[in-house]
């Protein structure tokens, strides 16, 4: 719940008591019209352009050019006092009504602070007299707060709400906001002598590199806090409150199970960049924390909450020279938002798995990734990626050519274009499309007339390159959505399910096996294992309540055991028999990528098993089966 809190405000406009909206019956003057008392006569000019001037002054942070009373430089100053706790915030300030009487007028202002879910807004007095036929402003502390005097200031306070957790399948906290504590050095609590001396004993303590500690205590200020180590106060040695000038102090920290645990898809938290306090219409600045990536980024408002936020009135500091107040007011309350509790979200993730595949990944040169899929239900088990990969989503929204993993694609559009695994294909050395000869891999040798399911275990690409003289751009595309992949779905994470759009023939002829237009993330190719092996169509989820449903064709139930037959068959006896006894059905691929030239080749392998399906890539590698593969006999051996 929030609620405001705001001292009453009352302006007195006239001297006379008339009130302000005119005589009785009468409507209130618009904003920025004189209202009450007498307008001006012609004896008098209006005062209208100064009071805009004065707001737009104020507004600027900057009233030494306007005519008034007191003293500009003094008027200044007062103005950075009454600021100097606000933390940057700063109002706008409006003209309101105008009221006259006598020699002088009285003026309204509107100030509006952007802060928080609702904002603030109130109305100040601005007195002007009148002099030598100009308005002058009489300086007062109240044209920015009614309540302000010249022995007060204002203060903001922002405590945030405690963010929310992230948790795993099982309803644990994969991530969320923990105690810690900051062991250290307060230099100004001990003497100079006792600095280098205090400094070893902490830092044999907590276990850090003696000197170099030394080094960096004696090198801060003569009154710095100077940080050892930061750590769960569990872990603090009980020794530690016997080292002169130690300080511990608490923070708030978003934690994960470690560092990187899943880093590029949970995201960091952090301070808001200049374009999310700007896009925000006042409701961030440098004191917010924000998700700056991932999850923490997609679902900040949920996990964040709202913080507590509070502006009170308080005492000035006496200046240079005079005493302090002899009774010290107490600070009141002007505004005030509560902070209210935060919200977590639930994942389809699996923590264990999830750390078995970063490990598997570990020692892993260049980029690598598995991603794995609850056949069940669709949900996201694991998608880690090695950690040259680093931050970035390779393993969820990589754009890669998926090679010939893509053939359970191409081989369900051309059953549906009357094929069955048993029907013969031809399978030539090589094969011409227009003015470009494809060929199979080196090592090839099952070539001649042989089955759909042969030319789908042992990896023909020409056999599948002839079929884009029957099969259509839009047939193939449809096979791809019936697999859950080739259509831009919003799964509620940062995701990539491939793009399906080949173009002139040979493009067409490159799209059967998995090269050309083609391109897929590890985790479309996991959504097509994971079709396959659980005979329907699936898209991939991972924030529990935001799950895409898929807009294709569904794959039958037919279409689904004929895939899983020849699935099987490369377990069985073709390019993926190392996975016997780990994986039921996979398919391996191999992709060439990179300047011609200097190609290099991108290794695959998609699986399933009873229960997962599971998408192995590297980005240069030698083979599916020989580079790819191994990591998921790794994960699941």
């Amino acid at each position: 719940m929030r609620r405001l809190l705001a001292a009453a405000l009352t302006v007195i406009l006239l001297a006379s008591g008339c009130a302000p909206g005119g005589s009785d019956g009468e409507s209130p003057a618009p904003q920025g019209s004189t209202t009450g008392g007498a307008t001006p006569s012609g004896e008098l000019p209006a005062a209208d352009s100064v009071l805009a001037d004065v707001a737009a002054a104020l507004t600027a942070k900057d009233v030494s050019k306007l005519k008034m009373a007191a003293s500009n430089a003094a008027a200044q100053q007062e103005l950075e006092t009454i600021f100097a706790g606000m933390d940057g915030i700063y109002p706008t300030f409006e003209p309101g009504e105008l009221a006259y009487e006598g020699e002088g007028a009285v003026g309204t202002l509107k100030v509006t602070f952007a802060l928080g879910e609702d904002g603030w807004t109130y109305s100040t007095p601005a007195a002007f007299t009148l002099r030598a036929d100009e308005w002058v402003l009489e300086w007062s502390p109240t044209l920015v707060h009614p309540e302000l005097t010249n022995s007060t200031r204002l203060r903001f306070t922002q405590e945030e709400a405690r963010r929310g957790p992230i948790n795993d399948n099982t309803g644990l906290a994969l991530v969320e906001e923990r105690a810690l504590f900051e062991v250290g050095l307060d230099k100004a609590r001990i003497t100079e002598a006792e600095w280098p001396g205090a400094a070893t004993q902490l830092a044999t303590l907590l276990g850090i590199d003696a000197e170099a500690y030394k080094a960096k205590v004696l090198a801060g200020g003569p009154r710095a806090f100077v940080i050892a180590k930061t750590l769960p106060q569990v872990e603090i040695p009980a020794a530690v409150a016997d080292v002169p000038g130690r300080h511990v102090r608490e923070i708030r920290a978003v934690l994960g199970p470690s560092s990187s645990f899943a880093a590029p898809i949970l995201g960091t938290v952090g301070e808001p960049t200049a374009e999310m306090i700007e896009a925000s219409d006042g409701k961030l600045t440098t004191n917010d924390r924000v998700g700056r990536s991932g999850l923490q980024l997609r679902y900040d408002d949920k996990l964040r909450g709202v913080p507590m936020i509070r502006i009170d009135l308080v005492q000035r500091n006496a200046a240079e020279g005079e005493s302090p107040a002899p009774s010290p007011m107490e600070p009141r309350t002007l505004f005030l938002q509560d902070e209210s509790v935060s919200e977590g979200i639930d994942l389809s993730m699996d923590r264990d798995l999830q750390a078995k595949a970063e490990e598997v990944l570990k020692a892993q040169p260049g980029l690598a990734s598995l991603v794995v899929v609850n056949l069940a239900d669709g949900g996201l088990l694991a998608a880690a990626q090695s950690p040259s990969g680093g931050t970035y989503p390779h393993a969820t929204f990589g754009k890669f050519a998926p090679g010939s993993t893509f053939k359970v694609v191409s081989s369900l559009a051309m059953m549906r274009h009357g094929l069955t695994p048993s029907s013969t294909v031809h399978c030539p050395a090589t094969l011409a499309i227009d003015t470009y000869t494809f060929g199979n891999y080196t090592g090839y040798s099952q070539t001649g007339a042989i089955t759909l399911t042969d030319a789908f275990k042992y990896s023909c690409n020409t056999a599948f390159v002839a079929g884009a003289d029957t099969v259509t751009s839009e047939q193939l595309h449809a096979a791809a959505g019936s697999l859950g992949v080739g259509t831009d779905y919003d799964a509620g994470f940062t995701s990539n399910f491939g793009t399906v759009q080949p173009g002139n023939r040979i493009d067409r002829a490159a799209s059967m096996i998995g090269q050309g237009q083609v391109t897929m993330s590890p985790l479309g190719m996991a959504a097509v294992a994971a079709s396959v092996g659980a005979g329907r169509t699936v898209v991939p989820w991972l924030v529990k309540g935001h799950e895409a449903s898929p807009t294709a064709a569904p794959l039958t139930a037919a279409e689904a055991q004929n895939l899983q037959a020849m699935m099987k068959a490369t377990v069985d006896s073709g390019t993926a028999q190392s996975l016997k006894g780990v994986m039921i059905g996979a398919k391996t691929g191999t992709a060439q990528w990179g300047p011609t030239g200097n190609q290099q080749t991108h290794a695959w392998m998609i699986a399933y098993n009873d229960k997962v399906a599971v998408s192995a890539f590297v980005e240069v590698g030698d083979s599916g089966g020989t580079t790819a593969a191994p990591l998921i006999s790794a994960l699941f051996g």
